[in-house]
C-alpha cells in the first residue's frame, strides 16, 4: 500500500510507427523484472517495458496536430499555445514568462500548426491529460490519420479511463514511471534498498544548470515562474537516471497514470519553475485530467516485446 510518507502537492515498436523524424521516439529499457518497491510503496513493476527517453516535444505534438485536428473538436491545441492569456502566477509572475510556442493558421476544418522557432525539441507543455490520451491512442495505430479515441484508452470513459489490455503505447503508470526514474538494484551500484531520491543517480541534491552542461547530477529548475526557460530535452546529457531516461528531474513535469483523489491525475518530477525539493522521489502532485500548466508534459512508455499487461 502507498505509504503515507509520500508528499502530496497541489497544483513503435521499431519499425511499428511510422512518419518523419520528428515523430520518432528514443526508447530505452527498464528490465530488473519483479523489483521491490521503495520505501514509499512506488516503483515495484513485475515486467519489462520500454520508456521514452525523453518528454514529448513540440514538434512531435505539431505533428500530430496536423494529422488529427485540422477541425480539433477535441481540443487538442490550447491558445495558451499559441498567445497565453494572461493569468494571476503569483509572487510577481508575469504573462511574458510563459511559453509561446505552437502557432494555429487557417480556418476552421483546415487548421494548420507550426512551431515558434528554437521551441522544436523542447517538452510540449500546456497539454492536459485527455491530450496526452490522445496522442498515446494516435501513435498506438502507428500515427499518421491513426484513431485518437480508442487503442490505448477508451475515451469515451473520459479521463480516467484504465489503460487497455494490449495498448501498444501509453502515458506509464507511476510505479513505470517511479521505477524508471530512480531504481538502480543495489547488486548494479544503485544505493541501500535500491532507489535513488533524485532521477539523477544521486541522493544529494542536483546542481541547478544551464542546458549543455556536462555535470552528471545536474537539472533544469529553479528559475521561479520562468516558464519560458524550458529547455529543449536531453540538455543536461549525463544527467540520466540507471535507465537512460532524461529530465525525469526538472524542466517539465509528466503525466502519469494514477488516479488521486477519485478524479485527478498523477504529476511528477518537478520543473524549471520549481526548486529543488520538487524534484525529490518523495513528491507527487497531482490534478484533472482535462486541466492545463505551463510547466507540464509527458513521456510514453511501450512494451517491451509483448502487448502491455494492462494498468498496475
Amino acid at each position: 500500500m502507498k505509504q503515507a510518507l509520500t508528499i502530496l502537492v497541489a497544483l513503435s515498436l521499431a519499425g511499428f510507427l511510422r512518419g518523419s523524424d520528428a515523430t520518432e521516439i528514443d526508447w530505452v529499457a527498464v528490465d530488473d523484472p519483479g523489483n521491490p518497491p521503495d520505501a514509499n510503496g512506488f516503483g515495484a513493476v513485475p515486467y519489462v517495458f520500454q520508456i521514452a527517453k525523453h518528454e514529448v516535444t513540440n514538434e512531435q505534438y505539431v505533428e500530430f496536430l496536423n494529422a488529427v485536428a485540422k477541425s480539433d473538436p477535441h481540443g487538442l491545441w490550447s491558445e495558451s499555445m499559441g498567445a497565453p492569456l494572461l493569468r494571476d502566477l503569483g509572487q510577481g509572475g508575469i504573462q511574458e514568462n510563459l511559453p509561446v510556442f505552437a502557432e494555429r493558421t487557417g480556418p476552421p476544418g483546415a487548421y494548420r500548426y507550426a512551431c515558434r522557432a528554437g521551441w522544436e525539441k523542447k517538452p510540449v507543455v500546456y497539454v492536459t491529460f485527455l491530450s496526452a490520451m490522445r496522442f498515446a491512442n494516435w501513435r498506438h495505430h502507428g500515427g499518421g490519420s491513426g484513431d485518437t479515441e480508442n487503442g490505448a484508452y477508451d475515451l469515451a470513459k473520459g479521463g480516467l479511463a484504465p489503460r487497455e489490455v494490449g495498448a501498444r503505447v501509453w502515458i506509464p503508470s507511476e510505479d513505470e514511471w517511479y521505477k524508471a526514474a530512480y531504481y538502480q538494484p543495489e547488486s548494479q551500484g544503485g544505493p541501500a534498498g535500491g532507489y535513488w531520491r533524485y532521477a539523477t543517480r544521486s541522493n544529494d541534491q542536483p546542481n541547478a544548470v544551464e542546458p549543455g552542461s556536462e555535470l552528471a547530477n545536474a537539472a533544469i529548475f529553479g528559475r521561479m515562474h520562468q516558464f519560458r526557460l524550458l529547455a529543449p530535452v536531453g540538455s543536461v546529457p549525463n544527467a540520466s537516471s540507471h535507465y537512460g531516461t532524461l529530465d525525469q528531474a526538472g524542466n517539465a513535469w509528466e503525466w502519469n497514470e494514477a488516479i488521486l483523489f477519485e478524479t485527478k491525475r498523477g504529476i511528477r518530477g518537478g520543473s524549471v519553475s520549481h526548486p529543488y525539493e520538487y524534484l525529490q522521489s518523495i513528491v507527487r502532485s497531482n490534478a484533472r485530467p482535462e486541466r492545463e500548466y505551463p510547466s507540464t508534459g509527458f513521456r510514453l512508455a511501450r512494451p517491451s516485446s509483448s502487448p502491455s499487461p494492462g494498468p498496475r
